[in-house]
């Protein structure tokens, strides 16, 4: 298990994920096992949710989203699971893994207001074209 945290660790690093810190802040790291038996590491926000306040990001009424699309022919999708690693992060997402102290670089899962930020940061990507072709519902 320990082989499995630092690889992933490694890995983190060399994308220019996480880096080490210094911060006083750190949460600790979980271990979860996969379906095949392969190690997931995880970051344990429970106790930094819990402080944070939360950030409402209202999403588009579906109905709204439908009405929208009744004439249309053509339809695509996206998969933004990499999305939250595009968006920088400056507050307290350090961790403890073993005998290293890291913290994030880009947006973590499990911090309450992720996914309000991803949403707001599409719409803000996208806000010329969100009126007429794209319609965004992020979930």
């Amino acid at each position: 298990m320990r082989q499995s945290i630092r690889d992933e660790l490694r890995k983190m690093e060399d994308l220019g994920v996480i880096r080490k810190s210094s911060s006083p802040y750190a949460s600790p790291v979980v271990v979860v096992k996969k379906k095949g038996g392969t190690n997931h590491v995880c970051i344990d926000y429970r106790r930094l949710n819990k402080l944070t306040i939360f950030d409402p990001q209202p999403g588009t009424p579906p109905a709204d989203i439908f009405q929208g699309m009744e004439k249309d022919q053509y339809f695509s999708k996206i998969d933004l699971s990499k999305g939250y690693g595009q968006i920088p992060v400056r507050t307290k997402t350090a961790f403890v893994a073993m005998d290293c102290h890291y913290e994030f670089l880009t947006m973590p899962f499990g911090m309450m207001n992720s996914g309000a930020t991803l949403t707001r940061a599409m719409k803000k990507c996208c806000v010329e074209w969100t009126t007429w072709w794209i319609i965004l519902m992020i979930c």
